[in-house]
């Protein structure tokens, strides 16, 4: 196929090809919906929100095999090195499974195609809101709520769009943005999401690290003999440094004496030494601190 002209829709590019005489397997067909050549389809790296799932795409390639009815995808028109691509918007599924089929000689005239319209916001929402897709996965389905949310869309609108409160699509955007070690938790299924939003949630504006109370909940489990955390793990997870008065007092008491020479030192320039005279039992107590503080 030579360059083609700059094109904008299905339209332009199925009168295009009948005008130029193409032959009739590299044509557009329509009928409410296209059928396109396979070879024609893209996908965008790292667009799609879902991981191909085998079973899936197997399943949809015995369909495609067995010659039974599979929905049209979704895709958009673009031109790349001056040819018709049709980039995937909804369907990776599907079109995976069409190659697969069309390698084990099934024989496809084609891939049904519905065109896409609009920006790349709007291709987002297609992706969450597809009811012919694997449903998503709260992670990936907050990480949706980032990209719309990188588009300037605000929660409100995001939950207008999507038909959820802002309160979900706020929590689910504090998922999102959170440390991937955290995600990755979430990943592996060692902590259920609603759990570490909790964390999340609790955590904010204090000086408590999620992750180590997450860790903190995951070695409660492991002490209970279990490989996923829970809400019940969550108690004594987490490791605030937080010495009593008792403990204090008497340190503080042993610094009082050095009041001079803390004065002294707060007008020279550079560091000085000052000789710290405490007792035994004090000097005790604050190496037993100590060690509590820097195990946390």
């Amino acid at each position: 196929m030579t360059d083609t002209p700059r094109l904008a829709s299905f339209r332009q590019l199925d009168e295009y090809l009948k005008k130029a005489g193409y032959p009739r397997d590299e044509q557009m067909i329509r009928n409410n919906i296209y059928i396109a050549p396979l070879e024609w389809f893209t996908v965008e790296p790292g667009f799609n929100l879902r991981t191909l799932n085998e079973a899936h795409v197997e399943q949809f390639a015995n369909a495609y095999s067995q010659g039974l009815y599979v929905p049209p995808v979704v895709a958009e028109l673009s031109l790349i090195d001056g040819q018709p691509r049709l980039v995937i918007r909804e369907g990776h599924h599907r079109l995976e499974a069409a190659r697969r089929a069309e390698q084990r000689g099934a024989g496809l005239p084609g891939l049904m195609v519905s065109e896409f319209k609009g920006n790349k916001a709007d291709a987002v929402v297609l992706m969450i809101s597809s009811s012919q897709a694997l449903p998503l996965t709260i992670l990936q389905r907050a990480e949706g709520y980032k990209r719309l949310a990188g588009q300037g869309w605000k929660s409100s609108q995001i939950a207008e769009k999507l038909g959820r409160s802002v309160q979900h699509v706020d929590q689910l955007l504090l998922l999102a943005n959170a440390e991937e070690v955290i995600k990755d938790l979430v990943r592996d299924d060692r902590i259920a999401a609603s759990t570490v939003i909790e964390v999340l949630n609790s955590t904010r504006g204090t000086a408590n690290d999620p992750y180590t109370i997450l860790i903190g909940m995951l070695e409660n489990a492991a002490a209970r003999g279990k490989g996923r955390a829970t809400p019940a793990d969550a108690r004594g997870a987490t490791r605030t440094f937080r010495p009593g008065k008792k403990v204090i007092r008497p340190i503080f008491d042993a610094l009082a004496s050095l009041e001079a020479e803390l004065e002294a030192a707060a007008e020279a320039e550079g560091a000085i030494s000052i000789p710290l005279k405490i007792e035994k039992e004090i000097a005790l107590e604050l190496l037993k601190q100590i060690q509590k503080f820097k195990s946390n």
